[in-house]
């Protein structure tokens, strides 16, 4: 690589890194993402046994939060806390001693999302120049990445799934690596091995992409004994295997419980492939699905007409990926397959398709295709960085409401439900209210009531309390919280 080269990447990806920390301080935190901060202070928020309302009373007040929230109890309460949370472990323990030398803010959390998605673009790119038969192609796929709005948005979220990213992207770029070498003793293999198991410790839908992979390959180059080293990775998760039977026994309800028809899921998979591409946490409009679809309808015909056996490979194996969520949904009844962050890992696929394309089509298609992309994912990238697309759920902007509208003295806070948004709500509260959980017993208190209920699609935790008194309050709406007063 060039020291121009270089110098232009260095420049790219550093104004993508202050784009994602502005954006990054733009918003504070969301439910899951406060779930990810309370785990990282060793407290269980979700009415678990052995959560942090197991000795928490009926009334309390923000100090109480505040208070637990300034304690470090990571280590010590480990156990219950990755019990309670149903994923791997791996990126809270890593994001864990991230806290240790940037801090747990918005940006210093966030940050370490952001920190892998650069990695990501560089593996990417990296990947895509060693193979590459044209200099402009790598190019055009980390133009195509960096205005990818799905990728943006988790890459400025204080989750797993920039890391699982990275991983699955490490493990691709090495496989093909191995698979020119043949060598299992090879820095390849072993960075295959070593990537594809912190996969499966960070997510475990990683298991699904590490299958697809066995099945381009068996599709590719046939079957070889050496496709069996598929099976190291997923031995050395075997010990993890016991936790996995904990979680799921523990676990006997699921924000994804209740599975759909077969042709729903298979709309589902498809309708969640265009998000992962161009919008994330809310609908694509017909525009943006027009684009999508045209663009890679063209590119499928244009490929296929210049490799048809290779294109259809990697379709297979995109089509298999969502085959065996939708064979995993059926199974245990649920519906993941119509949340498209559980497998974003299926975009190293089609980037890679995306990839081997522009390298036999002509030049004029490939930009034109990307200049198209470009311009439909780069406004909704504009939408989303200004906040007028998929905002996140508004715990502080609830907060800094309540401070400027309510005095303590006079008001008692009523949460529905039990869970993130309690410790959400209180985390940026500036005044010591008086805190009470639906139902309440807040007729106990001269103070009048706030309500405040959340509004994530869970059914069975939302609308079951206090709707009587409600009735007659203006409702204040915010992005997926309501406030009553």
């Amino acid at each position: 690589m060039s020291w121009r080269e270089k110098l232009i990447l260095g420049v790219v990806l550093t104004l993508y890194a202050c784009l994602g920390l502005i954006h990054s301080s733009h918003q504070g935190f969301w439910h899951d993402e406060i779930y990810t901060l309370t785990f990282l202070n060793g407290i269980s928020v979700y009415d678990f046994e052995g959560s942090a309302w197991t000795y928490l009373n009926n009334e309390f007040n923000v100090q109480a939060f505040k208070e637990l929230l300034s304690e470090d109890n990571f280590f010590k309460n480990f156990q219950t806390q990755i019990l309670h949370e149903g994923h791997p472990p791996l990126y809270f323990i890593l994001l864990k001693f991230w806290s240790y030398a940037f801090g747990t803010s918005e940006i210093a959390l966030r940050g370490f999302s952001l920190c892998c998605g650069i990695l990501v673009l560089l593996v990417f790119y990296q990947l895509f120049r060693s193979h590459s038969k044209n200099r402009y192609v790598p190019w055009l796929l980390l133009l195509l990445l960096i205005l990818n709005p799905f990728l943006f948005y988790f890459f400025t979220e204080a989750r797993m799934y920039a890391l699982a990213l990275l991983l699955s992207t490490i493990s691709f770029s090495s496989w093909l690596n191995y698979q020119n070498e043949r060598q299992i003793k090879s820095l390849s293999f072993l960075l295959f091995s070593i990537s594809s198991i912190g996969l499966l410790y960070t997510h475990y839908y990683g298991i699904f992409f590490l299958t697809s992979l066995g099945l381009y390959e068996l599709l590719k180059y046939g079957f070889r004994t050496s496709l069996l080293n598929h099976l190291i990775p997923v031995a050395l998760f075997i010990p993890w295997g016991f936790q996995v039977q904990k979680q799921l026994n523990f676990h006997t309800v699921h924000w994804t419980d209740g599975s759909v028809s077969v042709f729903d899921s298979t709309v589902g998979f498809l309708d969640g492939l265009v998000h992962t591409l161009i919008s994330p946490g809310s609908d694509f409009t017909d525009y943006e699905l027009i684009i999508i679809v045209s663009l890679f309808t063209l590119i499928s015909f244009l490929y296929f007409k210049r490799d048809g056996w290779t294109s259809t490979i990697v379709i297979l194996t995109i089509m298999f990926y969502g085959a065996q969520i939708l064979v995993f949904d059926q199974l245990i009844d649920h519906h993941s397959i119509l949340v498209p962050r559980y497998y974003l890992f299926v975009l190293v696929f089609v980037y890679w398709f995306l990839f081997s394309a522009f390298n036999l089509i002509s030049k004029p298609w490939s930009f034109l295709v990307v200049f198209l992309i470009g311009i439909a994912s780069g406004n909704v990238l504009k939408q989303i960085f200004y906040l007028e697309r998929a905002p996140k759920e508004m715990f502080k902007e609830v907060a800094v409401f309540i401070d400027k509208q309510f005095e303590p003295e006079k008001r008692i806070l009523v949460f529905e439900p039990k869970g993130p948004l309690v410790f959400g709500v209180a985390y940026y509260l500036g005044g010591d209210f008086e805190m009470a959980l639906a139902p309440d017993d807040s007729n106990k208190s001269e103070k009048s009531a706030v309500y405040i209920d959340e509004r994530l699609g869970l059914a069975y935790k939302e609308n079951q309390f206090n709707s009587a008194q409600q009735e007659n309050l203006e409702l204040i709406p915010f992005v997926g919280v309501a406030l009553y007063k």
